[in-house]
């Protein structure tokens, strides 16, 4: 598109619309691409940071439920401990029901947006054609 404005239809003017406006456009398009990116970086990071956490508070409930269980054998007069004890779920099972471990999106690669603007002399190679 800018090619084209840039080119074939520079010396024709259109309402609003130039081969600056078009550049100036594009360039804002691809800030916020950029940022964009940056937050999906820091979201995988704090999804993976969150996971881990997870995981341990996931092992130490398994650890804390294997203790009291222990404790209870120990204590079978303490009927109301062995009856709250046996109706903990699996930590692990009951954890892990609604998370699921984030990991490679699926679907369709993203395509560049500001693509449509660039001028192909000037634009840098897409990573799926170079």
């Amino acid at each position: 598109m800018i090619g084209l404005f840039a080119g074939q239809l520079a010396n024709i003017s259109f309402p609003d619309i130039d081969v600056g406006v078009l550049r100036r456009q594009a360039d804002e398009l691809r800030a916020e691409a950029k940022t964009a990116a940056r937050a999906r970086e820091a979201l995988d990071a704090a999804l993976a940071a969150y996971v881990t956490r997870l995981a341990a508070v996931t092992e130490t409930a398994r650890r804390a439920v294997a203790y009291a269980r222990i404790y209870s054998e120990a204590h079978p007069d303490q009927h109301a401990l062995a009856k709250a004890i046996a109706g903990l779920a699996n930590p692990a099972s009951t954890a892990n029901a609604g998370t699921a471990t984030p990991g490679k999106r699926r679907g369709r690669a993203s395509r560049r947006s500001a693509e449509l603007f660039d001028d192909p002399a000037s634009a840098p190679p897409h990573k799926d054609r170079a």
